[in-house]
């Protein structure tokens, strides 16, 4: 400690030695837990010696170092008095060193009111000197001040001159962590002194052993200096770290504090993994083998990747193969890929991970699964995520070294990030939410109407998952509000019995494609047929909170709607005023009564370029409870009115983005010069069109559609592809 916090301990040790004796019964209960195990202990600062005679008397071996002459003086006479020798038990030390002491000579190790005393730039030091003096397993238990409000914080003293280095408990936590601590227990306690505005952080921790215990760090060892011929271990720990993420109950946890996964589920990510690599037009080599294969799996992948290559490649498959549907061709080629998948995960990265032997991994050939510690499993489930983005960063970089730079790591990292349907691939749902008895948006219950969204109930963004249990249908409304967020738990369990209503719907008319989905989240194999819709509730659930957790997505509720007697009333000056968030003011239909297209218009898109809102081309202007409605002047408010949302800035300055502008329902040309919501195909001739704000003329071939700001060019379509240009004539912005 400095030499102001030393003399203040020097001059104070007689009146220390009475007010430390005022300690909490509570306190001494702690150190009891916490070396309840320990028999060897050090006390770091031990001051007058009062925990280490309450430690000796517990019957634990225990030594003290304090580095103040005066208070070291005190705890001899204590140790005198209490009948106890204090000859080789009270050392003059102090960190960071902690000299006389060798390593690993502690089972534990109790530091209080110690490491705030040290200058900023010793604390590293003095952690690791606590580490070191610490067997492998050893606890050790450190208090600090939480919060104090006698300390200038300017010089970081007190009144006494005391030297109190700021040492938030989160910061001191990450530290002990990364050099190889563990928290296992942090509580708060008030000042054993009572005095005010002071309390006190404790934090147990137990150090890890370097070699097994540090799962992170192993898996950190094996993907960055393990000897690597192929991708093979990348591959395996990637495929492990998404399991752990998105199919954590095929874990199955055994007596010994080992972890079983089945390898059919690590080599069935493996397949979707290398298909986009081995069917990629340029060869991109993933090992060192100079002869034949680069690696084994590709000649057993290349006959199956082949046999759909004209059939829609890995998107057709997986579709066929998660509907049970594989024709027997493909069967047996996609058995024969599996197979030596299998094989070669177990006799080569499993086999050879962490420098061989089975030394960190290890295989079942009665289960035919991977093993693992508890430990490394946790590991996975807690931090999968970030794994799973490393191992495909060092996968594509490791593959551009095999390939001697021919072929760029970017490419590679397109390859890895290739899903089966990748795009967000709804379709099969679609077609039939589209035919569906049950109409209705599943987080809102409001009728559809035939006019819906398919939502990934899980973001696409999150989790690139197309599988049905995951798609549901939602109103335009709830699917546009709810965007990339989660549902939130009570939303949930508040809408289960209609996700429900859903899954047992598409079991029906999908079979087997529904159930091998289901169970690829449930981890189980047969579904139980008398409860498996709560299993899969229970699971999807999870799936929502685990991701909300660990990738710190933002939780969602559709917005809530006031009673048509405390509703506010919302002016357009009002609304204008307010900031861009607060601009659209909900009105939902049943609280505007007979003041739907009288009083009030339907906010029914957001345009400038963009897919337009249900009700465009067929005037069905009545679908309003999806719409939110906004109170507009008399002279405005008419039948075959809707307000849209400028979000472009291609009419700029006319309409500038983010202003609202009231339009009127119109198919038909009107004159040259009016600004209109134009009906452009987005993807050629009787395809589907979309809607944007430009002003209108035309020749004698084609429809032209101009922006007032000149930065947007001008888009013709020809008469010949569409016979009706516009969807709607600008009435007035608001």
């Amino acid at each position: 400690m400095d030499s102001q916090t030393a003399s203040y301990y020097a001059r104070h040790a007689n009146t220390l030695a009475v007010s430390y004796e005022q300690v909490s019964a509570d306190y001494f209960k702690t150190l009891d837990d916490a070396f309840s195990d320990c028999v060897k202990i050090l006390d770091v600062g031990c001051g007058t010696g009062r925990d280490c005679l309450h430690l000796l008397k517990q019957g634990k071996d225990v030594y003290g170092s304090e580095p103040s002459p005066e208070m070291r003086s005190k705890a001899k006479e204590h140790f005198e008095a209490a009948s106890v020798t204090w000859q080789n038990r009270l050392h003059d030390a102090s960190l960071p060193g902690l000299v006389p002491f060798d390593d690993g000579f502690f089972d534990g190790v109790l530091c209080t009111a110690v490491l705030m005393h040290l200058p900023e730039e010793q604390i590293f030091d003095a952690v690791y000197g606590l580490r070191r003096v610490l067997r492998h397993g050893g606890v050790l238990v450190v208090s600090t001040p939480q919060s104090r409000d006698d300390i200038n914080p300017e010089t970081r003293r007190d009144a006494d001159g005391r030297l109190f280095t700021e040492l938030p408990p989160a910061k001191l936590e990450l530290l002990f962590e990364r050099v190889g601590f563990r928290l296992e227990k942090s509580h708060t306690m008030d000042d054993s002194l009572a005095r005010a505005g002071i309390t006190w952080r404790t934090m147990i921790l137990r150090r890890l052993d370097d070699a097994s215990d540090r799962p992170l760090h192993l898996v950190e060892g094996i993907l960055n200096r393990d000897n690597k011929v192929a991708t093979y271990k990348l591959a395996l720990f990637r495929a492990m770290s998404e399991i752990a993420q998105t199919q954590s109950h095929l874990a199955r946890f055994t007596d010994d504090g080992k972890v079983t996964i089945p390898n059919q589920a690590i080599a069935e990510k493996w397949l979707l993994y290398y298909w986009p690599i081995f069917a990629s037009q340029t060869l991109i080599r993933q090992g060192t083998s100079s002869t034949g294969a680069d690696v084994a799996i590709r000649p057993k992948m290349e006959p199956l990747i082949a046999h759909y290559a004209n059939r829609g490649g890995l998107s057709a498959f997986y579709v066929d193969w998660r509907s049970g549907r594989l024709g027997s061709e493909a069967q047996r080629l996609a058995n024969a890929a599996l197979s030596k998948l299998r094989n070669t995960i177990w006799s080569m990265p499993v086999k050879h991970a962490g420098g061989g032997g089975f030394a960190i991994l290890q295989y079942d050939r009665n289960e035919k699964s991977v093993v693992m510690d508890a430990s490394l499993w946790r590991e996975l489930c807690l931090t999968g995520n970030w794994i799973q983005d490393a191992t495909v960063l060092r996968w594509a970089e490791l593959t551009e070294l095999f390939n001697k730079r021919t072929v760029k790591a970017s490419t590679v990292i397109d390859c890895l990030l290739t899903v089966p349907s990748a795009e967000r691939n709804v379709v099969d749902a679609r077609k039939f939410y589209t035919e569906w008895d049950g109409d209705f948006c599943v987080w809102t219950d409001r009728r559809l109407k035939g006019r819906f969204e398919v939502d990934h109930a899980i973001p696409f963004s999150l989790w690139r998952n197309n599988d049905l249990w995951n798609l549901l249908p939602a109103s335009n409304s709830a699917n546009r509000e709810k965007r990339d967020n989660l549902p939130s738990y009570n939303l949930l369990q508040k809408r289960r019995d209609s996700i429900i209503h859903c899954w047992r719907s598409l079991d029906e008319y999908f079979g087997e494609r529904f159930r091998n989905e289901a169970r690829t989240l449930m981890g189980i194999q047969p579904l139980v047929e008398s409860r498996w819709e709560i299993q899969l509730f229970t699971r999807f659930v999870e799936a929502f909170e685990t991701t909300a957790t660990q990738r710190g997505a933002a939780r969602w509720e559709p917005a809530r709607q006031t009673t048509a007697s405390t509703a506010p009333r919302t002016t357009i000056a009002a609304a204008f005023d307010s900031p861009e968030t607060e601009r659209q003011i909900p009105f939902p239909i049943h609280e505007i009564g007979d003041g739907a297209f009288r009083t009030h218009l339907p906010i029914v898109a957001s345009l400038a370029a963009g897919t337009p809102f249900q009700g465009f081309e067929t005037r069905d202007l009545n679908w309003l409870e999806d719409c939110d409605w906004l109170e507009v002047p008399s002279s405005l408010a008419k039948r075959d009115r809707f307000i849209v949302r400028i979000v472009g800035d291609s009419m700029e300055p006319t309409l500038p983005k983010n202003s609202l502008a009231v339009f009127e329902w119109h198919r038909t040309p009107r004159r040259s010069g009016q600004i209109v919501i134009a009906n452009i195909p987005e993807f050629g001739p009787g395809q589907d069109s979309s809607g944007a704000v430009k002003r209108y003329r035309e020749d004698s071939t084609e429809w032209i559609f101009e922006s007032d700001n000149p930065n947007h060019k001008t888009i013709r379509v020809s008469k010949i592809d569409i016979a009706y240009p516009i969807l709607g004539t600008f009435v007035a912005k608001i």
